[in-house]
């Protein structure tokens, strides 16, 4: 399998996956693993079959020793996945396929993403609306995932915590959203804790 990052700098590469046109996501999620386990063993210069992904039910993929330290994200959508590896670290992905209107846009923005943003996607000319909230879910979902995290209503503490990541959002081709996101550096995620 070729390996052709969508991203790959400082550590960080983002992986797109070809997968199934379906909500199913069984396929897709061997797809992945594959390309990730390849692309893996490429970037760590490592011998065949030793890369090992562990996964369970509910919980993000993660490496076996000895990488273990190196984080993982995975985000799927029908006919495309996108994986990340960090070197240094937590990460995060998420990716969307715009499609159909997102009902209630704006009180999906009041509840998850904030003020600020519910502001700056609500001054869009209305066709913009959409992509506009799509880009500021898509960082939200990536950061969240980055810092192993729950989706929750926003709240000031929340936001703090999300404001520790780096989050970039991808070249996509067009009708295609997706970010991906770094975490914070041991130090400040043992701070984060006592907040």
């Amino acid at each position: 399998m070729t390996f052709a990052p969508l991203l790959a700098a400082d550590g960080l590469y983002v992986l797109p996956v070809k997968t199934p046109e379906t909500l199913l996501r069984d396929s897709a999620r061997q797809i992945v693993r594959r390309a990730l386990g390849d692309a893996l063993t490429k970037i760590l210069a490592a011998k065949d079959g030793s890369i090992e992904l562990l996964s369970s039910p509910g919980q993000p993929i993660r490496l076996a020793p000895p990488w273990s330290h190196i984080g993982i994200s995975v985000s799927h959508e029908p006919g495309l996945s996108l994986a990340a590896a960090h070197l240094g670290g937590p990460v995060g992905i998420d990716l969307m396929r715009l499609g159909a209107p997102i009902a209630e846009i704006e009180l999906l923005a009041h509840d998850y993403l904030g003020p600020a943003e519910t502001l700056a996607i609500g001054t869009q000319p209305v066709e913009m609306r959409q992509l506009a909230f799509a880009n500021a879910w898509t960082r939200l979902e990536a950061r969240l995932k980055c810092l192993a995290l729950p989706l929750n209503e926003w709240a000031p503490e929340l936001e703090a915590q999300l404001a520790t990541c780096t989050v970039t959002e991808l070249a996509m081709p067009s009708g295609w959203i997706a970010a991906v996101a770094t975490g914070p550096t041991s130090t400040q995620w043992a701070e984060l804790q006592h907040l």
